[in-house]
């Protein structure tokens, strides 16, 4: 038995060993999430500030509109001469996710921080957190660059990056994280990201909770039972979410498209863009959907009262020509006005509850949007709280479903078949 405190000894370096290269590893995880976090709550503190400055100016001098061809152009000129890749937006960060190379480029957080309020200003219906992804990325992979970090270690800072960006801009730490690991790979989910990306999201909400800033839509749902008659109605929304999606990725690429291939001159494409939003102002016959739109989102869960019965429609074709011609912020929250408001109609129509309605067409239409199902009913529980749980997973997983792979970021990769290529 001479051999048994030599294998005792063995064991016990082994397990020492582990414990200390976990160890290793947990710290790691939890320096990256807090230093992103902190960069990530920044970010979303000034962008949001200055967003909130925009639109306001823009509503207090209505005149402004009618500068946004030129704003166009600027942007069109700062992308032809600086952009490069830096016109990939959110899906250059996922390309880099799944095959590091040359990073994501520093300038391109200031430059879609100066676009993106340039855009809104002046009345160019897109978002803002994309952009905020965007900012944070750029912003955190150039301060890694100097340590020369391993290609899994950037996957890993670039993932943590969006959570802090999305947990910080929305108000939702939890439904951030998800989304971090959920939207880089439809059908995996990175679970060795998920620790830093956790404490990012948190740090960045705990931020820009503690400096008041407000976000897009909070309020609390009542408790729902999930009853036969409900749940038809609400896969009669799941279809119409599902449908604005599609209709939504394929106008948008339809607009860039017909732009690329009919003005040849970059910096003239926005320019034009802006043209044809102010000309949809004039046939609308309303501002309503230029900007953000909050007010659309808060009137949506109100009951809809004075809303047009197509605003979502409107919403749809000016945030599709805004993006599609070249200006710059994102589809988050553009979505999500589209989908409160289809949400609402169709509540109203079906003779449902339009607050119910509204705040799971938002969640279920992101869904279809982004192929993220499961972010999108965590990030509804923490916009909503969880007395419409079963209805809001119910819609949510039925219009992802629906919506077949297509989403809003083209670099992101499927990593399910569909039966019918797995069946042989």
């Amino acid at each position: 038995m001479a051999w048994a405190p030599q294998h005792c000894v063995a064991a016990a370096d082994k397990a020492m060993h582990s414990l200390y290269a976990r160890s290793k590893e947990l710290v790691f995880d939890l320096v990256l999430g807090v230093v992103v976090g902190v960069i990530g709550g920044g970010v979303a503190y000034a962008f949001l500030r200055t967003l909130s400055w925009a639109n306001t100016t823009r509503l207090d001098h209505g005149n402004l509109i009618y500068f946004l061809p030129l704003a166009g152009l600027v942007i069109g000129l700062m992308y032809h001469h600086f952009g490069e890749r830096v016109a990939n937006g959110s899906n250059l960060v996922l390309e880099e996710i799944h095959e590091p190379g040359a990073g994501v480029p520093k300038r391109m957080a200031p430059m879609v921080f100066a676009a993106t309020a340039i855009s809104h200003l002046f009345g160019a219906s897109t978002g803002r957190e994309g952009a905020g992804i965007q900012i944070t990325a750029s912003i955190a992979d150039g301060l890694a660059k100097p340590f020369s970090p391993s290609p899994e270690t950037r996957k890993l800072l670039l993932i943590t990056a969006i959570s802090a960006a999305f947990g910080g801009l929305f108000g939702v730490p939890i439904g951030g994280a998800v989304f971090a690991l959920e939207v880089q790979e439809n059908g995996r989910i990175r679970y060795e990201a998920m620790l830093p990306a956790l404490i990012a999201g948190v740090i960045g909400y705990q931020i820009i909770e503690s400096l008041n800033i407000e976000h897009l839509v909070t309020g609390t749902l009542v408790n729902v039972s999930l009853s036969w008659p409900l749940s038809w109605k609400l896969v009669l929304l799941s279809g119409v979410c599902s449908a604005l999606a599609v209709a939504f990725i394929q106008l948008t690429h339809v607009v860039h498209r017909a732009a690329h291939s009919l003005i040849k001159w970059q910096p003239l494409r926005p320019a034009v863009g802006g043209c044809i939003v102010l000309l949809l102002v004039l046939v609308s016959g309303t501002r309503d959907y230029l900007g953000v739109s909050t007010h659309l989102a808060e009137g949506a869960f109100a009951g809809a009262v004075g809303i047009a019965v197509g605003a979502f429609a409107w919403k749809l074709v000016f945030t599709s020509v805004s993006l599609g011609t070249g200006f710059i912020g994102g589809e988050m929250v553009p979505l999500f006005i589209i989908g409160a408001l289809a949400g609402a109609q169709t509540g109203r129509l079906l003779g449902a509850s339009i607050p119910l309605f509204a705040a799971i067409g938002m969640m279920a239409t992101f869904a279809a949007a982004s192929n993220t199902p499961i972010a999108s009913i965590v990030i509804g529980l923490e916009l909503f709280g969880a007395g419409a749980m079963l209805p809001l997973a119910l819609t949510c997983i039925v219009a992802y479903a629906m919506s077949g792979k297509r989403g809003i970021y083209h670099s992101q990769k499927h990593a399910l078949l569909t039966r019918s290529s797995s069946v042989k």
